[in-house]
């Protein structure tokens, strides 16, 4: 709901008043070196938020086959998502003080929670100090880390603004491939704790890139409310919204289960099950850049109609995928997919957003709407997953997820262009 190449999607989002300072600047930025060392702290911000809760599938085949198997998939689902959720949620009180002047304070703050909840994380045991130290702590200091990449980057740049964005947005699916590969790899070596405790270390000390280098140019200033009541009465924005919120649901599912799924299902090798996450990930990269260089063609909306009509296929597929090969073939194309969804709907809310000063609060609006997508989506596919692995069950709810978004993502073109199917929206 994600520093995407517009930088997601939910990672695109700006906090409250950003375009008017970008606005009101008396001429555009000098891109300089400067400036591009924003972007480095912007890419280490996205590795460590969306890069490792991205990887977090890894940790949920981990504790359902081994350190937690006596609780429900649903159970270590909430895991997860409540971690996700605080990720969104916080975010949106993030803006204001990152408008306010309070940088600074958000990166201590936020990487100190994540470093101390990683830590604890690896001396834990049981199921409510995994739950408190994963899904609280480290989830809070995602929440604190989050808004302020794109936002401080959206300050340096103006010709190369989408460049900028797009290299920054790389470190969410690098953490995506080297988190799930460095817990891989050491956790049957050296146990949970210190593969944990490894992932911690990484942290702590790219932490220290953005809060050594990072910085605000814009003066603090008061921003506007939170909600933007108007928004409610627009048709077109609310079924954008709930096209996101069925989508991301669903595109979660897939990041959670699929080691789980091939394991379960196909002939799979316990080895190379564990990089499917690594590969659908890896795929995102691409799929985060591409689909955004043809949506400002073609439109950012089409082009998600597009992608989410296709998952919705792939997702189907499943049903009929028993070997290595079709399931590869399957995260590559899905990573794709789910990285151009993640990098495209901030693109989408300012194309239905007549007000531009209102984009950055309609954004934060939707934001805080898609994290309690994040929050129910896999308790519930665990709850369908069940003890006796009811995956067809839990494939079909992820396809009709998808396939529900795809009908309120065209439902909101509809609203607002009309049927013509050669409309750029």
């Amino acid at each position: 709901m994600a520093s995407e190449k517009r930088d997601e999607q939910p990672s695109a989002v700006q906090p409250v008043g950003i375009d008017e300072q970008t606005q009101e600047s008396p001429s555009p930025p000098r891109e300089n070196l400067l400036s591009w060392v924003q972007v480095l702290g912007a890419f280490v911000l996205n590795l460590n938020t969306w890069g490792l809760m991205n990887s977090y599938g890894v940790f949920q085949t981990f504790y359902q086959l081994d350190m937690l198997s006596g609780n429900s998939s649903s159970s270590i689902a909430w895991i997860g998502s409540t971690q996700a959720f605080f990720l969104f949620l916080v975010s949106l009180a993030a803006g204001p003080l990152f408008d306010a002047g309070h940088l600074r304070w958000l990166l201590w703050v936020g990487s100190g929670l994540l470093v101390v909840g990683t830590f604890l994380l690896s001396i834990t045991s049981a199921y409510w100090q995994v739950f408190l130290t994963q899904a609280l702590v480290t989830g809070l200091g995602f929440g604190c880390l989050y808004l302020p990449a794109p936002a401080v980057v959206s300050q340096y740049f103006h010709k190369r603004m989408a460049l900028a964005m797009g290299a920054s947005s790389t470190g969410s699916a690098i953490g995506g491939i080297i988190y799930p590969v460095i817990f891989t790899r050491l956790q049957p070596r050296v146990g949970f704790g210190w593969a944990t405790r490894v992932l911690a270390f990484i942290v702590l000390a790219t932490s220290l890139v953005p809060v050594l280098l990072m910085k605000s140019k814009a003066p603090p200033r008061l921003t506007r409310g939170l909600v933007d009541r108007s928004a409610f009465r627009d048709t077109p924005y609310l079924f954008f919204s709930l096209g996101l919120f069925f989508g991301i649901m669903g595109f979660y599912i897939i990041l959670y289960y699929v080691e789980l799924l091939a394991l379960a299902r196909t002939d799979v090798s316990a080895n190379l099950g564990g990089y499917l996450l690594v590969i659908i990930n890896a795929s995102s990269l691409p799929g985060r850049l591409i689909p955004g260089y043809y949506a400002d063609h073609v439109g950012s909306i089409n082009v998600q109609i597009t992608v989410v009509l296709a998952s919705t296929v792939l997702t189907f597929a499943l049903l009929a995928i028993k070997g290595t090969a079709g399931l590869v073939v399957f995260c590559v194309l899905f990573g794709f997919m789910n990285g151009a969804f993640l990098g495209l709907p901030a693109a989408g809310i300012v194309s239905l957003s007549s007000d531009k000063s209102k984009i950055g609060t309609r954004l934060g609006m939707t934001l805080a709407f898609l994290g309690f997508g994040v929050l129910i989506s896999n308790p519930i596919a665990g709850a369908i997953l069940g003890g006796d692995g009811n995956w067809v069950g839990l494939i079909v709810w992820c396809g009709a997820l998808l396939a529900a978004s795809s009908a309120s993502l065209a439902t909101s073109r509809l609203l607002k262009v009309g049927p013509g199917l050669t409309k750029v929206i």
